[in-house]
């Protein structure tokens, strides 16, 4: 046996054709060098298994996309549309940055279509799993047909596969192999192959580039996939000519350059008509937008810098970080829309400390506030005919849950107690997704007031509450927040940046059937003043130093008034802000109804937290940080007018709407895996955090019969969530968590909970 029968002997061995088997070296490959790659796609991974992000509902994107408030077809095919964007990201990243180490495709025509074929298995797998998660979660969480699930995957798979025809036709077109550029046919290099005279030195030379190829290169190919259904054995190279083979890649790599430039400035288009709803995409999508745009930059800049990539990146990042300390303009703000900008409201100790100690702030609004009790009991004395119960509203936050369950217990409650409920509730406090659920339903209930066709107990309201909020979020940080901010907001004489607060704002908007189109605070102050509805105090809770800004139309001075009468001594942390107070040059009434909603409901990263116009800035986020339910509010208006309410009530009942039971589960620290367990103190700190307001309204609570002597009760309704049904705390729910939701309201703890409230105001 010669040795040349030996090597093909060799060559064909089966287990060296598995492991040399072109798609099993460039996987190898991928778990060798690609890590940045490979993080993309294990976040996915992690996504769509939902191993992370399950509490705030990231999988359900992926599994049960969502477009233009619909579930269908087409949501399904911009999704598979997306992921084909992203493959072909993955494929045009690693063409580049690797293709040299597999000289052999410059031999091949059509180079990089041929490496798209073998560069499928971790596309594969993902799509896989993608089909079999978004099935299951459809019919079980959708509450959809195995039919209709097929379908929707069906419209996501011709999504995935229109992409990559798209992309593959492109290539096919542009991309040019050895033979393309060199003019010769693949006889002549046999030629060289087997010793014939043809000599040219051109040819035969070994350049430096050979040389380092040559040392790098590790990895070798028996097989590849020519075509889905055919398999050849790869060409010797060593005869080629390898400045040529070069100049291939180097074509192959410009045509790929180009066709990122499209896909990119497709992003910026994008961005540029987010106001427009058909563009808003799916958010799933938005989410794979994101990782293209990254995998095409940094691909598009290794074209250019190769090695040099990473630390132009790194060193690129750090400028930025660095010069965003001394220029506004890689200052992202986010804006509270309505109040002035243009003036800075002094936020130093001083300052605070005369707003929080002047005592006619504090007159002023307690007699006013006495004039709104006055009216609330006057009221309520003509519907019942004897002196009220008041009625104090805390409402806890938790995403859209909250705001879905708070409407459906508000209205419930408004129906079994013929509205007496309503019209004795003084003040509604809370946090985050509940207080939209909340202000919703007063927002009805006054317009009830002049138009009889509005039903509260209509499922229509609840409904529209429950429609997503979570696209427009994820579309603007894909396409426009994170790298700029170019859209302006003109409100009246101000301006603002739009970003995805305002993409928000204006989502909320159309799913409450523009209810809060151009509504300010200030539209609510003769109804609350009148007592024809509750008042509403937001308080969301300020980053840099952890107080309160307390936001309402009435003056509130009364809840963050101090004076050195009041305490041990004369130093006051004063907490609370008034909002009002603190921005009285700056428009305050003004302020959006939806932007005090939004400040109230910022969870960290989902939303951008709110700058608000202070000399030094301050950033306010989610009301749930400090005072999830709002019982310190409520107590401490109690305490203010607790002389008031002894004399001119039956009594005060704090009505508490808790989207989870007041019922903590002890966690082993030392369970789950190694890298659940390092991370425990952190999670633990952070899941806790409701736990922790629970205890302290506990002991506030126990406090109370020290210094008011009326009768207080307490009236707590909750949304159980067991095991298998668990809700994340997200702006989005599925058919299955609006079902849960409006079962639980019929829970024997809350019919009990109703029960004790219909007994408790009469």
């Amino acid at each position: 046996m010669t040795h040349h029968q030996k090597q093909n002997r060799l060559n064909t061995h089966p287990l060296r054709l598995i492991w040399y088997f072109f798609p099993i070296q460039l996987l190898i490959l991928h778990f060798k060098r690609n890590h940045l790659l490979l993080f993309f796609w294990l976040l996915l991974y992690l996504y769509v298994s939902n191993s992370i992000g399950s509490k705030y509902g990231i999988s359900y994107l992926f599994l049960a996309p969502e477009y233009m408030g619909r579930i269908d077809e087409f949501s399904f095919g911009i999704l598979g549309f997306a992921l084909g964007g992203f493959i072909t990201a993955f494929n045009i990243y690693s063409y580049i940055l690797h293709a040299n180490e597999f000289p052999f495709l410059a031999t091949l025509a059509r180079p990089f279509l041929r490496f798209c074929f073998n560069n499928f298995l971790i596309p594969l797998f993902f799509y896989i799993l993608i089909l079999r998660e978004s099935y299951n979660f459809q019919v079980t969480q959708e509450l959809m047909t195995s039919g209709e699930a097929i379908y929707n995957l069906f419209a996501f798979s011709v999504g995935l596969t229109v992409f990559i025809l798209i992309s593959t036709l492109f290539f096919v077109y542009f991309n040019k192999n050895i033979f393309s550029l060199s003019g010769k046919d693949e006889s002549y290099y046999e030629s060289l192959k087997t010793g014939a005279k043809v000599k040219e030195a051109t040819f035969m030379k070994e350049t430096a580039w050979y040389k380092r190829m040559s040392r790098v290169r590790g990895f070798t190919v028996v097989t590849y996939i020519y075509s889905p259904f055919s398999i050849k054995l790869a060409r010797d190279t060593d005869h080629y000519d390898a400045k040529l083979l070069k100049e291939v890649f180097a074509q192959n790599h410009i045509n790929a350059s180009i066709f990122e430039f499209f896909l990119i400035i497709s992003f910026f288009v994008l961005g540029i008509f987010r106001d427009v709803e058909w563009m808003n995409i799916p958010a799933a999508s938005s989410i794979l937008l994101l990782f293209t745009l990254f995998l095409l930059v940094f691909s598009a800049l290794y074209s250019w810098f190769k090695g040099w990539t990473l630390t132009i990146l790194l060193g690129g990042f750090l400028m930025l970080n660095f010069f965003s300390n001394y220029t506004d303009s890689f200052k992202f703000k986010n804006y509270a829309y309505g109040i002035d900008y243009s003036r800075k409201a002094d936020y130093s100790w001083e300052a605070l400390n005369r707003i929080t100690s002047n005592k006619y702030y504090y007159d002023t609004a307690y007699n006013h506030g006495l004039v709104m009790l006055e009216n609330w009991k006057e009221k309520n004395e003509k519907l019942l005919g004897h002196k009220p119960k008041l009625v104090l509203l805390n409402i806890s936050g938790g995403g859209l849950r909250a705001s879905v369950w708070s409407m459906e217990v508000l209205s419930y409650l408004d129906s079994i107690t013929n509205g007496s409920f309503y019209s004795q509730t003084h003040l509604i406090t809370g946090a985050s997704g509940g207080m939209i659920g909340a202000t919703y339903f007063r927002e009805l209930y006054l317009q009830r007031q002049t138009d009889s066709t509005i039903d509260l107990m209509s499922d229509k309201y609840t409904t529209q509450l429950g429609e997503d909020l979570l696209n427009p979020l994820a579309f603007g940080i894909a396409a426009t927040d994170l790298l700029f901010r170019y859209q302006t907001l003109e409100d009246g004489n101000y301006s603002y940046t739009k970003d995805r607060g305002y993409s928000f704002e204006q989502k909320m908007i159309k799913n409450l059937g523009g209810t809060f189109e151009d509504k300010r605070i200030y539209d609510y102050w003769e109804d609350e003043f009148n007592s024809k509805i509750p008042m509403i105090i937001y308080s969301p809770s300020v980053v840099n130093d952890g107080r309160r800004v307390l936001i309402s139309p009435q003056p509130i001075s009364y809840l963050t008034y101090h004076s050195d009468s009041m305490g041990v001594n004369n130093y006051n942390s004063m907490e609370n802000i008034e909002f009002t107070r603190l921005f009285e040059r700056n428009d305050p009434f003004n302020l959006r109804v939806t932007s005090a909603m939004r400040m109230s409901a910022t969870f960290p990263y989902i939303l951008p937290m709110v700058t608000l116009p202070t000399d030094p800035p301050i950033e306010v986020m989610d009301a749930g940080i400090r005072d999830n339910f709002g019982l310190k509010t409520s107590l401490e208006f109690l305490r203010v007018y607790k002389d008031w309410i002894e004399e001119n009530t039956s009594g005060v009942v704090v009505v508490q709407i808790r989207d989870k039971e007041k019922y903590f589960e002890v966690e082993n620290p030392n369970s789950g895996m190694v890298l659940q367990r390092i991370f425990a103190p952190f999670n633990s700190f952070y899941s806790n955090t409701t736990k922790t307001h629970d205890y302290t309204n506990d002991q506030l609570l126990k406090a109370v019969p020290d210094w008011f002597d009326g009768s207080l009760e307490m009236v707590t309704f909750f949304m159980r969530q067991d095991a298998g049904t668990q809700i994340s705390m997200s702006f989005h729910l599925t058919s299955l968590d609006k079902k849960v939701i409006s079962r639980a309201l019929y829970s024997k703890g809350n019919i009990a909970a109703a029960e004790e409230l219909v007994n408790a105001l009469k």
